[in-house]
């Protein structure tokens, strides 16, 4: 039997969709992050303990049914839209967080005959279309979205998905200078967390704060680990399986997850003493930036590491930002530990929404010493135009220290993936013959 739906922004005038179109949206849903799992499997060196990652981020894996059961049992599941949910705050609540950005490719057609197809995000209609036809087993039951107003695209999408779920949207201010802006954040952080005690019924006590912060900044601190694997000449994991690992962080138990990050950078750290590497001896090294890329969407990470490069590192949303820096608390006070996660949410953001955005400037920078990089590769999302207007700042910046960027502009499916290969590769051959010129 159908399940009757109410909201406004659905197909037909009973309040279905087809049973055939559902049916199609996840048999290639789930076909594309069979695709997308079998690329990253079929690498030749890869850790075994990685495995348990494709599990976490699988389609309709264990973590699906874990999270139903919990759900079944009155737990409590927030879905986030952006890296400046405080994931410690949810937690302390006693429900559990999953991030809601889409990767899939499928769910943006029932979202285009609703939205049309006018140049929208693409990641903002495939979270939609998942929604219009549940056609993500880990987000469909969700209790409750949180959606901090980085960008117009979710905004407005949170505004219909309040249609199926109560959303809580959090004002960021877009200024970060001046006196106001911290305290404006720390006042939306704490009406979040009024609003996650009136969900989950439970009060966010300071302990409860203090033990999750922890936890969190456990997980920075290996992350941290992890960034020293991809930092040496010869990295023993891709660009597109740290990817891969940071965003199951996202949805797994955050002390699962630290024990299994553990787990593989021991075994990352011994296949480095065996000279092991991921990816092809004298690969390009790359940095990656942009517009979020979403598993199992790894389309340009795929294409990069397929074409000769080896993403070292990344300055995106969607994978470095979402372990980057640590809470620090400003004594134990309840006010103070809400501050200290207000500050860790804002501050180190280099979301493209900031003007001025010169911390992003300054991370890419730093980040181009550190860990080598020979060249960037810049994506976009077709319809973010706050990535495509940061773009062209971040390439002249890079000119005056010498460092080639590419940039490209791609859709979720895969039509353009020859047209976006052929310039990868002719980006990283041209990088390779500098630094042969360069006798490097």
């Amino acid at each position: 039997m159908k399940e009757k739906r109410t909201s406004r922004y659905l197909k037909d005038k009973d309040g279905y969709f087809s049973e055939e179109q559902i049916d199609r949206t996840k048999k290639r849903s789930r076909e594309m992050e069979e695709a997308s799992r079998t690329r990253l499997t079929s690498q030749k060196v890869r850790a075994k303990t990685l495995t348990y990652f494709d599990e976490i981020m699988k389609y309709d894996g264990a973590r699906s049914q874990e999270l139903s059961d919990f759900q079944g049992k009155g737990g409590k599941i927030i879905g986030t839209m952006c890296v400046m949910v405080p994931l410690e705050l949810i937690n302390a609540s006693g429900a559990k967080n999953v991030r809601l950005c889409s990767g899939y490719y499928e769910p943006v057609h029932p979202a285009n005959e609703l939205l049309g197809d006018a140049g929208l995000c693409p990641m903002v209609k495939s979270t939609l279309g998942s929604k219009m036809v549940n056609a993500n087993p880990i987000t469909n039951n969700i209790n409750m979205v949180v959606g901090p107003a980085t960008c117009d695209g979710k905004m407005k999408l949170a505004e219909i998905l309040e249609d199926w779920v109560p959303v809580v949207m959090m004002n960021i201010p877009r200024v970060k200078i001046g006196e106001t802006s911290s305290d404006i954040w720390v006042k939306e952080i704490e009406y979040l967390s009024r609003k996650l005690e009136e969900v989950t019924g439970k009060r966010i006590s300071k302990r409860a704060l203090v033990n999750e912060i922890k936890k969190w900044n456990r997980g920075h601190e290996l992350w941290s680990k992890m960034l020293d694997i991809r930092r040496s000449k010869r990295p023993t994991i891709s660009g597109q399986d740290a990817m891969l690992v940071v965003q199951a962080s996202q949805m797994d138990d955050i002390e699962r997850w630290n024990k299994k990050t553990s787990q593989l950078i021991s075994e990352l750290q011994d296949m480095q003493k065996k000279g092991m590497i991921a990816g092809e001896d004298g690969a390009a090294r790359i940095l990656l930036a942009g517009s979020p890329m979403m598993y199992p969407n790894f389309k340009i990470p795929a294409i990069v590491e397929e074409s000769g490069g080896t993403i070292v590192h990344d300055e995106l949303c969607s994978g470095f930002r979402l372990m980057s820096d640590p809470v620090m608390l400003d004594g134990i006070t309840r006010k103070g530990i809400m501050r200290g996660l207000a500050e860790r949410y804002f501050f180190p953001c280099t979301c493209p929404c900031f003007s001025p955005n010169d911390e992003r400037i300054r991370r890419i920078k730093e980040s181009i010493e550190a860990f080598g990089i020979e060249g960037v590769v810049f994506h976009t999302l077709r319809g973010c135009h706050l990535s495509n207007i940061e773009a062209t700042k971040i390439e002249l910046e890079l000119r005056d220290i010498g460092i080639p960027m590419v940039k490209l502009e791609s859709e979720y499916d895969e039509g353009d993936i020859e047209q976006v290969r052929t310039r990868v590769e002719a980006f990283i051959e041209m990088i390779k013959a500098r630094r042969e010129n360069e006798g490097i």
